[in-house]
């Protein structure tokens, strides 16, 4: 690493002027087996605080993969965002990887397995996701292309419905236009619990 503003992982190589330090290592690829590039650089990010970016690239099989993980625990948060107009599909969502996501009015409850990574989306892309999911269960076992449909509908044509996060890392949120559409709720203990 060069020493000056930002953090720099090999000669000529810069990563941020916001990172605090970085490395890069090199790895058994968790698909192929080849050598892969691990990167950890620890940032300062606004609304999660002090968190390490870690990727991983494969070049021989192109695999690929990103998170955010936080270096602080904070309180428990469960976020609720009543959706009834086409604008408010247009609200960011930031989901962690620990925050479990539910729309009752649908029948859609989510809740993240060990690969799932932090994501940065609106509520549209929210429901984007569930559509893939459920188009993916269409090709594997059948049966869920007329709920995929139902999502698609309610993406052109809008829907009231109630989009419910509940993160254990306290670092989620949405944020509309409308803030009165919005209750942040925050539980008694945090993820360490």
């Amino acid at each position: 690493m060069k020493a000056g503003s930002g953090v720099w992982m090999s000669e000529g190589e810069k990563v941020s002027v916001y990172a605090q330090s970085g490395e890069e290592l090199r790895v058994e690829c968790p698909v192929c087996g080849s050598e892969a590039i691990l990167r950890e650089s620890l940032y300062e990010l606004p609304q999660v605080g002090r968190a390490v970016l870690v990727s991983i690239t494969c070049r021989a099989c192109g695999y690929k993969r990103a998170d955010v993980v936080p270096c602080e625990v904070r309180r428990r948060v469960r976020i609720y965002y009543a959706v009834d107009s086409p604008e408010d599909f247009n609200a960011r969502v930031v989901r962690s990887s620990a925050a479990s996501v539910e729309i009752p009015e649908l029948g859609i409850s989510i809740t993240p397995g060990a690969a799932a990574s932090m994501v940065v989306t609106n509520v549209e892309g929210v429901l984007r996701m569930v559509q893939d999911a459920a188009l993916s269960i269409e090709v594997l076992q059948g049966g869920a292309k007329h709920f995929a449909d139902e999502i698609e509908e309610i993406i052109k044509k809008g829907a009231r419905f109630t989009l419910i996060i509940d993160d254990p890392w306290g670092i989620s949120s949405i944020e509309p236009r409308d803030s009165a559409k919005l209750i942040l709720e925050e539980v008694e203990g945090t993820a360490a619990d």
